[in-house]
């Protein structure tokens, strides 16, 4: 394992916190395709480490988990954190537990479908004895149960999002409200599963004797011979055998026997009214991304995006139409980045929007968005010294003075919201504006810059 695991094993230490059952003993169904890389595996367990975790907010953390594994390789380490979150040895810390719950509910939050591991959550949420098996993860503590219920809720928080796992498991229990279990329960949505694959007997269970709270010494090595390698084991139940026996064939007594016809020229119908709406609103994007729309035509696709959150995914948008929406229609890039700023895809586009020519329409979007969502620092950083690059690469002085005059008013009103920090941000732009003193815009943005200093000095 690596330094920064969460798990510190030195070979040779006895595995004596878990009994796993032999797969070639006692289960019947093994796959390759599910089992975990050691680099996979090291990958996973180095970010639910309790030093990542504790400067990682949880947004950071589903970047950073998202960046890590692809859409195809999510579900096989998901379904990996399931059994360490059952195995409470296995995920001793709480802030690891939570990180955990949460990259189980992120990462399907903003699918159409119920998520995969519904089944899994509503199991965290069953009633049953705090001293019932005190080492599985099936029993929750208080502040685990407060933090699945607001992520189950109808509307999550926003600044829960900006906290770090350590800081959530640090809240006093006493002070938490409590959680209405019946009510989450019959909100959840479940994935549609056959019943009897809900029935059985988990292929790894906890060691009862093992002592409360006791961290093993050798936990990753165990994690990986579950999870890793061609011999790892499934966590896939122990299901008892349900016996099928052939119907027997039906006896056609006094019943007219179905006939098959027996022409050979068929014809399709074509519903033309199908999809018709969805038709018109994607063609009308594609419009706006080659023309300015008119006021009722932008009414009308402002309407689509509130009344179907889900558009602006299947609606014909990518990072690299995204130039081609701003300088046409700012107001309908806006509104559709906004509804993308959840989306796994919003780090390519804001690249694409740092890539694109410096205009008023671009900085019109740049500055809309941050006073509606919390963009990235390092984003607003870059996109700051691409307008000052920009406006000094010009050699036309008519239009660099046009480019300068915007980028001021654009920064002065980034400061005057409190959008910048303005002392990360001071001397590129103090240097900036000296460069350009003859503008006025800019002179004014040099005097705003030593008003904020003079203030911040006499506040010391």
């Amino acid at each position: 394992m690596a330094s920064s695991s969460p798990f510190n094993y030195r070979a040779g230490d006895r595995s004596a916190h878990l009994r796993v059952l032999n797969g070639n003993k006692f289960c019947g169904i093994r796959t390759q395709s599910m089992a975990l890389s050691s680099k996979e595996l090291s990958s996973l367990l180095s970010l639910l480490s309790e030093e990542t975790l504790g400067s990682s907010s949880l947004e950071t953390l589903t970047s950073t988990f998202n960046r890590q594994f692809s859409k195809q390789d999510s579900f096989r380490v998901l379904n990996a954190l399931v059994v360490l979150i059952q195995m409470r040895d296995l995920l001793p810390a709480p802030p690891q537990r939570l990180a955990a719950i949460f990259l189980l509910y992120e990462a399907y939050r903003n699918d159409l479908s119920p998520n995969p591991f519904s089944y899994f959550f509503a199991e965290l949420l069953q009633p049953r004895e705090r001293e019932e098996q005190p080492t599985s993860g099936l029993s929750l503590s208080l502040v685990e149960e407060w933090f699945l219920g607001q992520l189950l809720a109808t509307t999550t928080p926003r600044d829960l999002y900006k906290k770090t796992p350590v800081s959530i498991a640090t809240v006093d229990p006493s002070s938490l409200p409590p959680v209405d279990k019946s009510t989450l329960l019959s909100l959840l949505p479940l994935a549609d599963v056959p019943p009897s694959s809900l029935i059985g007997m988990s292929c790894v269970m906890a060691d009862p004797a093992l002592p409360r709270r006791r961290v093993p010494a050798d936990a990753g090595r165990v994690a990986e011979t579950i999870m890793c390698g061609a011999d790892q084991i499934i966590e896939v139940p122990f299901e008892p055998s349900f016996e099928r026996p052939l119907p027997p064939l039906y006896t056609c007594e006094n019943e007219v026997t179905w006939l098959n016809p027996i022409e050979s020229n068929h014809s399709i119908q074509w519903d033309s009214l199908m999809c018709a709406s969805g038709s018109e609103t994607k063609t009308l994007f594609e419009k706006a991304c080659k023309d300015a729309l008119s006021p009722p035509e932008q009414s009308f696709l402002s309407q689509a995006f509130d009344s179907d959150q889900r558009l602006v995914h299947s609606i014909g948008l990518t990072p690299a139409k995204l130039s081609q929406l701003v300088e046409k229609n700012p107001t309908i890039a806006i509104e559709a980045l906004l509804k993308l700023i959840n989306s796994t895809q919003m780090e390519e586009y804001l690249a694409a929007l740092l890539n694109m020519e410096m205009s008023l329409h671009s900085m019109e979007v740049v500055n809309r968005l941050t006073t509606a969502v919390d963009l990235p620092p390092e984003f607003l950083h870059l996109y700051i010294s691409n307008c000052i690059r920009r406006c000094r690469e010009s050699t036309d002085k008519s239009i660099q003075n046009r480019l300068v005059r915007l980028v001021c008013v654009f920064l002065q009103s980034l400061i005057r919201n409190k959008i910048i920090n303005v002392q990360d941000e001071s001397v590129e732009i103090q240097d900036f504006c000296v460069e350009y003193a003859r503008i006025k815009e800019a002179a004014a943005l040099y005097r705003l810059l030593k008003a904020l200093d003079n203030e911040q000095s006499a506040g010391k």
